[in-house]
């Protein structure tokens, strides 16, 4: 039995870290694409003289490369040996909803007073979340370092 599960964990440790591949290269190809239409909704604002509506386009596709580059900061911090950091996704999951309140006014379809006010509210939960995540690891780091200090004395 003690044998099965040495195999089954080496398996599984092997299945992570072919994971981890995997997923660093899906990172690396999101952002070349994203840098791609970035530079691609850029040119086409200047071809169509619509400066405003497409650099305000071009804006929500940096905030998504803003994002795989924080993902790929942890996915390297991961690959390090750090753990994943939960205020990351929270951070991520905000800049996400602010680029979609960025895009309302460049949309076609003109938003209504509940998607604005649904968009602005989980901008409002997602900030407030983030800032509760780093409150109580900040709480904790300080804790820890004042143990740390009692501990040496």
């Amino acid at each position: 039995m003690k044998k099965l599960i040495n195999h089954t964990s080496l398996l599984l440790n092997w299945t992570n870290r072919l994971t981890h591949v995997v997923i660093s290269l899906a990172l690396i190809s999101a952002t070349i694409l994203i840098t791609a239409a970035f530079f691609h909704s850029i040119y086409l604002a200047v071809q169509t003289h619509s400066l405003i509506k497409g650099f305000l386009h071009a804006l929500g596709i940096l905030l998504l490369l803003w994002t795989m580059v924080e993902l790929i900061n942890t996915e390297i911090r991961h690959l390090q040996g750090s753990p994943v950091d939960v205020a990351v996704f929270v951070e991520v999951a905000l800049v996400v909803v602010v680029r979609e309140i960025i895009m309302l006014p460049v949309e076609e379809a003109h938003p209504t007073w509940i998607n604005l006010g649904m968009w602005t509210a989980s901008a409002a939960l997602l900030g407030l979340t983030y800032f509760l995540v780093r409150s109580g690891q900040h709480w904790l780091s300080v804790r820890s370092q004042e143990n740390n200090s009692h501990a040496d004395n």
